[in-house]
């Protein structure tokens, strides 16, 4: 029995030892996940610029006039409002192809620029012609161990707050402090960026704006996978080996 309990004694010492790592582990502070805290890195300010066309961006371009044989001709049919809307992909070349109209050069344009470009080239053409585009894919994308997903843009000037706001903050499973960012510029070519999300100095940051086909990452945090989620889970872990242990000593006992 001496033996036995001595067993026994040395499981719940080596079974305290574990549980304080494992709460140490487990827990978090306010300083791991708040954010708007003034601590390092500090970002420099960088001002909000409109965003400029890049390739393999898709446009909308609405057409607006009263010359309805023209819409009839451009769009196969006459709508009640003389408009016509059309998707167009800008090409390596930095150009789109409009029908009647041929190449339109808008790489690095913000969307009024690529309006007035646009408009300027139809009113050889059609004088009245007013034109509306929009960015197709305006959109941001969330990618994680568990929290994946694409979300709209709603606005040209959306925050990475406002953008949290949609998709979610992320909880201590991740690591905050090293968020990444990978975005494209206007050639195409992707940058991976990493920015600590918990510091106030992203505000008016070059990551403080979200900007289209943005991909923000989040990594997993390494104490993920030492957290307790609640108080009946820590204990059965350390039932289950007690019963093994006293199950393998009244064997040997017997």
């Amino acid at each position: 029995m001496k033996t036995i309990y001595k067993y026994i004694n040395l499981y719940f010492l080596l079974g305290l030892i574990v549980t304080i790592g494992l709460l140490n582990n487990s827990c978090t502070s306010p300083k791991t996940t708040n954010l708007l805290q003034e601590k390092t890195p500090v970002y420099p300010a960088k001002p909000y610029k409109d965003y400029k066309l890049q390739i393999n961006d898709e446009i909308y371009c609405s057409i607006f006039t009263n010359n309805k044989d023209f819409t009839d001709v451009f769009n196969g049919i006459i709508s009640a409002d003389a408009t016509t809307s059309s998707s167009y992909t800008i090409y390596d070349t930095g150009n789109i192809t409009v029908p009647f109209f041929g190449d339109i050069h808008l790489l690095g344009q913000s969307i009024p620029e690529a309006e007035e470009t646009v408009q300027n080239k139809m009113r050889q053409a059609i004088p009245d012609a007013q034109v509306k585009i929009f960015l197709k894919n305006n959109k941001y994308y969330i990618v994680s161990e568990g929290k994946n997903g694409t979300y709209d843009i709603y606005k040209d000037n959306m925050t990475i707050f406002q953008a949290l706001a949609i998709s979610g903050i992320p909880d201590s499973d991740y690591e905050t402090g090293k968020v990444k960012i990978i975005r494209q510029d206007e050639t195409g070519r992707s940058i991976v960026k990493q920015f600590d999300l918990r510091s106030e100095s992203i505000i008016e940051s070059e990551f403080y704006y979200i900007k289209p086909n943005d991909l923000i990452y989040y990594s997993t945090s390494k104490s993920a996978f030492f957290r307790i989620t609640s108080f009946q889970s820590l204990v059965s872990t350390l039932l289950a080996p007690i019963s093994v242990v006293l199950t393998i000593l009244a064997l040997r006992v017997n």
